[in-house]
């Protein structure tokens, strides 16, 4: 009866080879690990990206109708501004008022409220005829366009 030597193939005489080695096993563990990260991370990574596109695509839908709807929004202030503004008097109406050359200060003082600037001698100036409100004619003439009340009081001319 022959004792077993550890790898020691007694047919042939030659030592067995070795079992497999623990760094065979390391590899083949690391490659599957690798694999399953891959199966893992892909599809984390595809679904965090179509999260920030599709949260993009909201921030963008959501700012370009607030966008819209305050476009829209002051469109129609500014028409309704428009027509109500229009009811100015017309050129010719205007050119009707009295005018005058400035040479002293009236009761109401001698400063035009519409561009705050001082009459001076010989300047052309228009008094309102129903509340006497003083200004530069060319002030009070672009208001009257766009407004026919008296800048000061609001009384209709």
């Amino acid at each position: 009866m022959s004792i077993p030597i550890p790898h020691y193939d007694p047919i042939s005489g030659d030592p067995s080879p070795s079992p497999p080695k623990a760094h065979t096993i390391n590899l083949s563990t690391k490659i599957l690990s690798k694999i399953l990260v891959c199966l893992i991370m892909i599809p984390l990574a595809v679904t965090a990206f179509l999260f920030i596109l599709t949260s993009l695509g909201f921030t963008f839908f959501f700012f370009a109708l607030y966008w819209f709807l305050h476009r829209n929004h002051r469109h129609r202030l500014r028409r309704n501004r428009r027509h109500e503004s229009s009811d100015g008097l017309s050129w010719r109406c205007v050119k009707m008022l009295p005018q005058f050359k400035f040479y002293e200060p009236t009761e109401f003082g001698s400063d035009c409220v519409v561009c705050i600037d001082g009459f001076r001698q010989g300047q052309w100036c228009r008094r309102l005829p129903r509340c006497g409100h003083v200004f530069h004619r060319k002030c009070v003439d672009s208001w009257l366009i766009k407004v026919a009340t008296c800048p000061i009081c609001r009384d209709r001319v």
